[in-house]
């Protein structure tokens, strides 16, 4: 997969996150918990999976979890994302119909919110006239997140996914590639229009909620955390259930097989899914397992 593209599907984790404008501070608490069953112990760390360079190094406590732990999880395969049959159905699956236009597909006051966009970040409309909803909303979320200067291959997961490859940790993804990618284009036309719609609305204010995502993130304040998603998601329910909850739920049983048979292990999903009601954490606490904030 071309890093445009990669960087395009990388960009669904940036939006559950709602982390952006983060950087690396020494800090009383993370966006991460210790959960224990018996003797084993599953670390959840909140990603950024979009940083700047100068995001590095990591707080102490990150990079010594990493150390300690045997197992690392991530949301998905993140090698698969680059192979060319991968790069191939992102194109295919993102492309509409031969004398189809994505104006076509969207209302007009979609449309001129997404025209305003363009715009603003000076995308001629003829790039995205053939593009499905959902892929529109992607690049545009990538382009501006270059605009503000954070870069994928600077993203928390790809910082530990290289150091456990480099380090020959067993590495367990919680997803395929094939199911986030389906989470797009198996949506109604409605449904892509509606996360579009979310998208140009998000990244209206992206620069105004920098300073707060900052501040929460450097004090560890998950509530603050929670309200800002919920925020983002409170016209979108359908989208929250299909992009986070459900997720959360899935991902539940393997979690807990894996702590109970592994002796250490490293979560890192995006933050999105570790805060709020009906979050990993919260699912886990109410299994009954002791779930504590570090």
């Amino acid at each position: 997969m071309t890093r445009p593209l990669r960087s395009r599907f990388i960009a669904l984790w940036w939006l559950l996150a709602l982390l952006l404008f983060v950087a690396a501070p020494v800090q009383a608490k993370s966006i991460l918990w210790q959960v224990r069953s018996g003797e084993n112990t599953l670390y959840l760390l909140g990603s950024m999976h979009v940083l700047k360079k100068d995001s590095y190094p990591l707080p102490p406590l990150m990079e010594e979890i990493y150390a300690a732990s045997n197992v690392i999880v991530f949301e998905t395969d993140m090698d698969e994302m680059d192979t060319p049959a991968m790069q191939k159905k992102i194109v295919d699956y993102g492309r509409l119909p031969a004398g189809q236009t994505l104006q076509q597909q969207l209302s007009p006051p979609t449309w001129q919110m997404l025209r305003q966009k363009m715009a603003d970040l000076n995308i001629a409309e003829a790039n995205v006239q053939r593009m499905k909803p959902w892929l529109c909303a992607l690049t545009l979320t990538v382009t501006d997140l270059q605009r503000l200067g954070f870069l994928p291959e600077y993203g928390l997961d790809e910082h530990f996914y290289r150091r456990a490859k480099q380090d020959n940790k067993k590495i367990i993804p919680l997803e395929s590639v094939d199911f986030q990618l389906s989470l797009f284009y198996s949506q109604s036309r409605q449904g892509q229009e509606e996360f579009l719609r979310q998208t140009l609305t998000d990244l209206q204010v992206a620069d105004q909620l920098s300073g707060e995502m900052e501040k929460a993130w450097k004090t560890g304040d998950d509530g603050k955390l929670a309200s800002l998603i919920a925020m983002s998601f409170a016209d979108y329910p359908r989208q929250l259930e299909r992009l986070v909850l459900q997720r959360n739920k899935n991902w539940l049983p393997v979690l807990e097989k894996i702590v109970k048979s592994e002796q250490a292990t490293l979560v890192v999903v995006g933050a999105g899914h570790l805060v709020g009601p009906n979050s990993v954490v919260d699912l886990l606490r109410r299994k009954g397992y002791a779930v504590e904030q570090r």
